[in-house]
């Protein structure tokens, strides 16, 4: 399995039937269930925190991409926020492997006149990832505004800050047994 292919064509799929939903992704893990157990966590992760940080990511995007993400193709605008969550997230990644196989999976695609746009622009990124400043806590933390302002209503601004920080941490696998089901 191209652990990366795998992942774009589930966004492209999601992108056309309009599922966001986590049921693509379960079903996309039950048909690789034979595959390395450590190739399967790493299309799980990076699919589920794609679709977690898609504000961000798309921010992020447009803001060293001319062509906004809204007006990309699907194939493409899927496989730059692919990498650029691996960029930004994923520290096993190195920065550099995520540009060659997006440069790659582009050019398998049909896409190699675009290859130079997307090798330019996940480039840019990884450069300048340690420096970008973020001008809301919308983009910051990938949450529609309008949960931030029915939380700034009820909460602090501390307390929210905080709130969508929790978010972002990494959650702990939890498994439960129901013995009175057996």
């Amino acid at each position: 399995m191209d652990t990366r292919e795998t992942a774009l064509l589930l966004f492209v799929e999601m992108e056309k039937t309009k599922n966001f939903g986590s049921s693509l992704i379960r079903d996309t893990l039950n048909k690789y269930d034979y595959e390395d157990p450590r190739e399967k966590a790493f299309l799980k992760r990076l699919t589920e925190g794609t679709l977690e940080s898609l504000l961000t990511l798309d921010y992020v995007i447009n803001v060293y991409s001319k062509t906004p993400t809204n007006k990309m193709k699907p194939l493409i605008r899927s496989l730059l926020r692919l990498s650029v969550y691996q960029i930004l997230y994923m520290d096993t990644v190195p920065d550099s492997a995520a540009c060659n196989e997006a440069v790659r999976l582009a050019k398998k695609k049909g896409f190699e006149r675009l290859s130079g746009f997307v090798n330019g622009v996940l480039r840019t990124i990884s450069r300048e990832k340690e420096t970008f400043v973020f001008t809301d806590w919308s983009r910051k933390y990938s949450m529609p505004d309008w949960i931030i302002e029915l939380w700034k209503q009820q909460y602090p601004a501390e307390t929210v800050e905080r709130m969508m920080q929790a978010f972002l941490e990494e959650r702990p696998t939890c498994v439960r047994c129901n013995l009175d089901r057996a």
